[in-house]
């Protein structure tokens, strides 16, 4: 009876002897005392009702797919579908409309990531893998297979969904087109022909342009830009789209150029040749950083590697409209480092001796500045490589405009010096 006297006040507790366990819903929370010949036995309590059976669930497909053109410099990327038909349909139907058609797709798969790079010229190249870093280094590895050096651009991921079995689940489509004009922009450098001479000079100089809209245009418009100086000695040395192309020299002669798709690798490419060559004995000297230029920006320079950094700036200011008493003076600046200071400084110093507003005539950077007078009296100025006669210069100028020219005075953008040049 001390066992049963026990087990009534647990009872109105809510607990109660289980003597084979706790059972479905229950938990053991002790056991009786026993004693006096009785044995100690289980006390249970309830724990609630038994939790409901798992819902069984579903994965959910995403299917991606990745679009491009030959003319572009970018991909279309889809993700979200749960058909591969309707991914590539989507990402076709974004690139066609930017391009106008032709556009193909590169890849497209289920539950991955895709990646896009660049190489050295601008080549593209898309990889997919289940993940994305594995899909980077795939890409990488491939462009090594192919002589290339690639940048990652961007990338798109594809993650599976799930919900429970049988419920309908919608589509989360998403689309990753280009930022901007997608097509390609093209640049192309020109240097000398060292075999082919004219009677003058062979210099180290490079000619480079960008931001043109095919290989063709960069090529016509950098052998034109050389040719007019160097008639029949330029040749093309290279050409890419949407890179960096980075010059080094050695001794103020360029030895090599290269591109890549970041500017850290564009040096490196650069360098390596430069040293590449001087291993195999064709040249000397130490191999120097000289510029890098995006061949994405529209532009056209003929560039002195020598000249780098150095205080080369030139820029020539004269009064605004016409004046009586200063109609025929220059005011000049050179052998500063930087052509927009250059600029300032001989508009400060027109302004400041004529009293009168001012404005700025011609800037350069490492040339020769030919000031002259034609036969109306009009000061003209022109500004040219410095292995270019001025005389020749202006004498061919003033016989394309029909008119007879006085040359007056040559300002050597190296030679620093702060002077009005007064025309007469």
């Amino acid at each position: 009876m001390a066992a049963l006297s026990w087990a009534s006040p647990a009872q109105a507790q809510g607990t109660f002897i289980c003597p084979t366990g706790p059972g479905p819903g229950e938990q053991q929370i002790g056991m009786t005392p026993g004693g006096n010949g009785v044995a100690s036995v289980p006390v249970c309590a309830s724990s609630g009702p038994p939790p409901p059976p798992a819902v069984p669930m579903q994965s959910i497909p995403n299917y991606y797919a990745a679009a491009w053109h030959a003319d572009a410099r970018d991909a279309w990327f889809s993700v979200g579908f749960q058909s591969r038909e309707r991914a590539e349909g989507a990402a076709l139907s974004a690139c066609n409309s930017a391009m106008g058609g032709g556009c193909t797709i590169a890849a497209s798969n289920l539950n991955g990531a895709v990646v896009l790079a660049r190489g050295v010229d601008g080549g593209l190249y898309i990889v997919d893998r289940a993940k994305r870093r594995e899909a980077e280094r795939a890409a990488k590895d491939y462009c090594r297979k192919q002589n290339d050096e690639c940048e990652i651009l961007r990338w798109a991921t594809a993650e599976p969904g799930s919900a429970p079995v049988g419920q309908s689940v919608p589509e989360n489509p998403e689309i990753y087109a280009p930022q901007g004009d997608p097509r390609r922009i093209h640049g192309a450098a020109v240097w000398l022909d060292k075999s082919k001479g004219n009677g003058r000079p062979h210099v180290g100089d490079v000619w480079v342009v960008g931001g043109r809209p095919s290989a063709d245009k960069a090529h016509a418009d950098a052998l034109a830009a050389c040719e007019a100086e160097y008639p029949g000695r330029c040749v093309v040395a290279l050409s890419a789209s949407d890179t960096l192309l980075t010059v080094v020299h050695r001794d103020g002669q360029t030895k090599s150029i290269a591109t890549a798709a970041s500017v850290e690798l564009s040096k490196k490419r650069a360098l390596d040749h430069c040293k590449e060559d001087k291993a195999a004995g064709k040249s000397s000297g130490k191999c120097t950083l000289a510029g890098t230029f995006n061949l994405s920006d529209e532009f056209v320079i003929r560039y002195d590697p020598s000249a780098e950094g150095k205080p080369f700036a030139t820029a020539q200011a004269w009064v605004k409209g016409d004046s009586t008493r200063w109609g025929s003076s220059v005011w000049s600046v050179s052998g500063i480092k930087d052509v927009d200071v250059a600029g300032k400084a001989a508009q400060a110093a027109c302004e400041k001796e004529s009293g009168e507003a001012c404005e700025v005539a011609s800037s350069s950077f490492n040339s020769l500045v030919a000031l002259y007078l034609d036969q109306n009296k009009s000061v003209r100025i022109s500004s040219m490589a410095r292995d270019i006669d001025p005389a020749e210069r202006v004498a061919a100028r003033c016989s394309a405009a029909a008119v007879t020219c006085n040359l007056v005075k040559v300002v050597d953008a190296r030679v620093a010096a702060r002077e009005r040049i007064d025309l007469q």
